[in-house]
């Protein structure tokens, strides 16, 4: 007993004697060495491709070299225990899709805890998400595609990112709100949903916009409604889902968010926050994620935190509803 008392007093002064160390460092002269922020995607996906964006701005306001990391695989389970493994010394931070660290502790037996190992730096870009059809779907829009699928019923295809990703909780929302009957197909990611589409052998999914805009262009695919409460500027003539036909909380959006490794000095926080907030408001940058039907959105911590426990209080009421299981 008394070598475990001893053992455990000197863990927590080991723990003790880190956690100064890295406020020391912290104020005095972070950041002294390069960043890198951890993207639990493939290149060329959106959080990617924002996570790039952001890095050279913050490497500009900061004055230090800012690395992005692709660490993908698992529904971003393996990035983001990169970041929760990696010392609070603030020197490694996670750029990840909100509703994902709601929905991972719901369906998987996760090495870690989100709310207990990462703390939020702050909001990145809100993303609408859209339903989306293959060009030979006989539907034009929201209310005849749901006629569609209810006079065929299981037969329906619609492409996910596997279980738990927001396209699944999407098709799991629009079932349950229209009495229709999908026939799941789950694939890796968008990127592998896409190709399936195109190539006829899945006939539904949502999505952000970007990936999807040449292709709609093209006619090769339809947008039938949007996830948000207006609609977007990149695509005027595509109505809200309240507007198509539908409830407002048949289509759900996310966002892109901003983490680190929980323990990190709460001054090495600010500074990115503020590093962030400056880069993200730049007239630039919002055009340009503007175009791309996304909102480049700076906001406190706090702001990501409340939003991601209204995403597990949703989510979790969902997954209960709909009995849906990792498989």
């Amino acid at each position: 007993m008394r070598k475990m008392l001893l053992r455990g007093v000197w863990v927590l002064m080991a723990l003790l004697m880190a956690a100064g160390q890295a406020s020391a460092a912290a104020g005095s002269g972070w950041p002294a060495r390069p960043i890198r922020i951890v993207v639990p995607y493939p290149p060329g996906t959106g959080p990617d491709v924002m996570a790039r964006l952001v890095a050279e701005g913050v490497s500009k306001e900061l004055g230090t070299s800012v690395i992005v990391e692709n660490k993908p695989g698992a529904n971003a389970v393996i990035g983001t225990g990169e970041v929760v493994k990696a010392p609070a010394d603030g020197y490694t931070f996670l750029l990840v899709d909100r509703l994902t660290l709601a929905v991972n502790p719901l369906l998987y037996p996760l090495p870690f805890d989100p709310a207990r190992d990462l703390v939020s730096v702050g909001n990145v870009a809100d993303v609408a998400l859209y339903l989306v059809v293959a060009r030979d779907v006989p539907a034009n829009d929201f209310r005849s595609f749901i006629a569609y699928a209810k006079a065929h019923p299981g037969q329906v295809t619609f492409g996910t990112g596997g279980v738990g990703s927001v396209m699944h909780l999407n098709m799991e929302l629009l079932q349950a709100g229209t009495g229709v009957q999908f026939l799941h197909v789950p694939y890796k990611a968008l990127a592998e949903v896409l190709p399936a589409m195109l190539g006829g052998q899945v006939q539904a999914t949502s999505g952000g916009v970007e990936a999807m805009l040449p292709h709609v262009q093209k006619g090769s695919l339809k947008l039938l409604a949007v996830g948000a409460p207006a609609r977007l500027p990149v695509t005027p003539s595509v109505p809200t889902i309240a507007e198509a036909g539908g409830s407002a909380d048949m289509l759900m959006s996310t966002s892109y968010t901003f983490h680190a490794r929980a323990g990190t000095p709460p001054e090495v926080l600010e500074r990115m926050n503020a590093a962030l907030t400056k880069v993200l408001l730049q007239p630039a940058l919002q055009a340009w994620t503007a175009a791309r039907g996304l909102q480049a959105r700076p906001s406190t911590a706090a702001d990501v935190d409340a939003r991601i426990q209204d995403d597990k209080v949703r989510i979790g009421r969902l997954v209960r509803e709909r009995g849906i299981k990792a498989q």
